[in-house]
């Protein structure tokens, strides 16, 4: 059974007070009290219950042969304290015939702007519909409003995992390559991991380079991700691996032990005489903590290095772990603070 959509903070406050009668002590000034026309407009449109709600809005229009006309235009102007309406809600839950009618009938603008974003797009993403996203998108749903936390419907469907509402928003024109609060939405879907998001956006030509927050590219978040299969798929869209300037590709897969990515990351040919912001190489990174599978893969492609007497892997595990490991805790704290330069910004 599929999960139940989730909604914004505020809308589901609100709907919860809807739900409970008149529990609210303090109702807003700015929102009619639960139990108002308005407010049980609002508990139909999240029950999806057309009838209802055409019952409501006759009733918000004074009822008689024009009721309903005059109802929808307190309707398209109905908003509560939140920035809440009554279309946000019934994208949301994901029912067709509902926004069929919000829409064509009713004349409701399917870009209403709430706190949250473009109309229903929050909602539509949580509920996973896509013949109602489809249908919105085809009715001038903008693809390019950003939501609250800064993030394009594309970036935000990407973060959400749901491959199908990413293809509508692609068909329908969305900028791949938008930057938002967490990067392009190639970035995002490395950065999560997501090699079947990652797929789509190549195959509709994301900018497999494209540099974000950070100078970081795409390379950089699937590496954070410890994901070999965005790995691959970047390297083989021609994703560069040399990375840029001294935190490179190589060098963190080396900190981090990764050896399956370390190993790809030589195969794609990527420079393993770089040396870090603290002069390190990646195999004096790898030979550090004693990873000698990781040294053992580097030690044929690497330049000799000078002071290292005894040029073997047991040799250059001697002398990297005689080295002082203060540079070497700090640059670690570093790289670590660095891979969440993303995560802060999740999807609610």
């Amino acid at each position: 059974m599929a999960a139940p959509p989730t909604f914004p903070a505020a809308l589901l406050g609100r709907l919860e007070v809807l739900a409970a009668g008149r529990r609210n002590p303090n109702p807003s000034p700015m929102s009619p009290l639960p139990g108002s026309p308005h407010d049980l407009l609002l508990r139909a449109a999240f029950d999806a219950n057309l009838r209802l709600i055409k019952k409501m809005v006759r009733e918000l229009g004074g009822g008689g042969g024009e009721g309903e006309g005059r109802g929808a235009e307190k309707v398209r102007a109905f908003r509560d304290s939140n920035g809440i309406s009554v279309p946000h809600v019934s994208a949301g839950r994901g029912k067709l015939p509902v926004c069929r009618y919000l829409v064509e009938e009713l004349r409701l603008d399917v870009n209403a702007v709430s706190k949250e974003g473009a109309f229903g797009f929050h909602g539509r993403f949580d509920g996973g519909s896509v013949d109602v996203v489809q249908y919105l998108l085809d009715n001038g749903s903008d693809t390019e409003t950003l939501i609250r936390t800064g993030l394009t419907p594309l970036v935000y469907a990407v973060g959400k995992g749901n491959c199908e509402i990413v293809q509508s928003l692609l068909s329908k024109g969305a900028h791949i390559d938008a930057l938002t609060t967490v990067g392009a939405a190639l970035h995002f879907a490395a950065h999560n991991g997501r090699d079947d998001m990652v797929k789509i956006l190549l195959d509709h030509h994301a900018d497999h380079n494209k540099i974000a927050y950070g100078a970081n590219r795409p390379l950089i978040y699937a590496i954070y991700a410890r994901s070999l299969k965005c790995l691959k798929l970047l390297i083989e869209a021609g994703a560069d691996v040399q990375g840029i300037g001294t935190e490179t590709p190589l060098a963190l897969a080396a900190t981090y032990g990764l050896t399956d990515i370390l190993k790809c990351l030589v195969q794609a040919g990527a420079d393993p005489n770089v040396r870090d912001g603290f002069g390190f190489t990646p195999i004096e990174n790898a030979a550090r903590y004693s990873r000698r599978e990781d040294v053992e893969i580097l030690f044929p492609v690497t330049s000799r290095i000078p002071g290292v007497r005894d040029w073997s892997v047991d040799g250059i595990i001697s002398y990297a772990k005689s080295k002082p490991v203060l540079k070497v805790l700090l640059k670690t704290i570093i790289i670590f603070i660095n891979c969440f330069d993303c995560s802060c910004f999740l999807i609610q």
